[in-house]
């Protein structure tokens, strides 16, 4: 790892630093003739099956599911949200309603607009506490009824870090009948989600964030898969004498050849990661240490423990642009500035009219690096 300051705060974008295992095999992919994955008997090709294979055990393991083989790959956690939505057969039923936590992704939103658009479904919004939470207390009273056909979670807000309390919240909508997808797009890997305890029915996720691996990998689980329609139709190396789309899992949902460079890396980066160098503790105090700087309003999770390593700032005179320039010009620190294509969040939170300046960890980061941040952002402030 880097021997400098590490100044990059933008990790709910793009992890950095990766593994330098993952970078060495990066670098070296192609060393050799590699064939393509679950179809060639060569070694260099079965190696690389089964690092694929292998990162599809890790990933059941940190997802807490038993089916490895419904664990699929693809680009993004996208590109799995929108296999979901639009596969999921009980939205296809005029009627139908998708509800959703106040926090959800513009990779939930836009494929939801989409198919709501003339097709007779509609979405709703969960009851909710300021930060984003979910209200629990209220979700049976507020339940749309027996039409709901699914509810979205965001398991981690990419905007203010909140965590949702889904165990509370999978058992409401169990008892109210409601299947569950979960996005766990900025969830670290050292966070486990327990799908087959609380009875989650999907889950995305993408590899390039806090899985810390490369871009273009991801993917997502699906419980019941005769529940969903394939996205995608193709060669996958089985049953090639049939038109039909085979039944075998993982093969029904992964037509094409996979990004197999990308899975290899991230099977290393998976197996490698990491603890944070940065307590929860020592993280909220920084918060509480922002939140006390003239002008700065801090958002995040109302409650500590449900705090990821994420949180937004706002100022009462300088625009997000203007901080977030400030902080990169003078102290060459690295955030975000804008919506973080969560409009839907910025507005639960009150913050859609401006934006925020976004900051993230990564596991790398160290004490010296976060204060470093906040002394960068003293003198931002201080000199505005």
């Amino acid at each position: 790892m880097p021997q400098e300051p590490n100044r990059y705060f933008d990790n709910a974008t793009t992890s950095y630093p990766k593994p330098e295992e993952m970078k060495r095999v990066l670098a070296h992919f192609y060393d050799v003739p590699v064939g393509s994955y679950g179809r060639s008997a060569d070694e260099a090709t079965l190696s690389i099956t089964l690092k694929v294979e292998e990162l599809r055990d890790r990933l059941a393991a940190w997802l807490g599911v038993s089916e490895a083989s419904h664990i699929l790959f693809c680009e993004n956690a996208t590109f799995g949200l929108n296999a979901i939505l639009k596969g999921y057969k009980p939205l296809r039923k005029p009627g139908s309603i998708v509800w959703i936590s106040p926090m959800e992704h513009n990779a939930v939103m836009r494929p939801l607009t989409a198919l709501c658009a003339g097709s007779g479904i509609s979405y709703r919004i969960m009851p909710h506490l300021p930060d984003g939470t979910i209200d629990t207390a209220r979700l049976a009273e507020e339940w749309p009824g027996s039409q709901t056909a699914l509810a979205c979670i965001n398991l981690e807000s990419n905007v203010n870090g909140m965590m949702q309390p889904i165990e509370s919240i999978a058992n409401e909508l169990h008892r109210l009948g409601v299947p569950i997808l979960c996005d766990a797009t900025q969830l670290p890997g050292t966070e486990r989600i327990e799908a087959d305890r609380l009875g989650i029915d999907f889950v995305a996720f993408t590899g390039h964030k806090g899985l810390l691996g490369p871009s273009g990998t991801g993917g997502y689980f699906i419980r019941h898969p005769e529940s969903v329609e394939p996205l995608t139709a193709g060669g996958n190396g089985v049953h090639s004498e049939s038109m039909d789309i085979t039944e075998e899992m993982p093969d029904r949902f992964m037509a094409g050849t996979p990004n197999m460079l990308g899975l290899v890396a991230l099977a290393e980066s998976v197996a490698h990661l990491p603890a944070y160098g940065i307590t929860q503790e020592q993280w909220c105090d920084a918060l509480d240490e922002m939140a006390e700087m003239e002008g700065l309003t801090v958002w995040r999770s109302a409650d500590r423990k449900r705090q990821g390593y994420v949180c937004s700032l706002t100022h009462e005179t300088l625009l997000p642009s203007e901080t977030g320039d400030l902080l990169l010009y003078r102290h060459g620190l690295i955030t975000r500035m804008g919506l973080h294509c969560a409009p839907l969040a910025h507005h639960t939170l009150g913050t859609d009219k401006t934006g925020t300046v976004r900051i993230s960890l990564s596991p790398y980061h160290t004490s010296q690096d976060l204060q470093l941040l906040l002394t960068g952002l003293r003198d931002v402030l201080h000199s505005r």
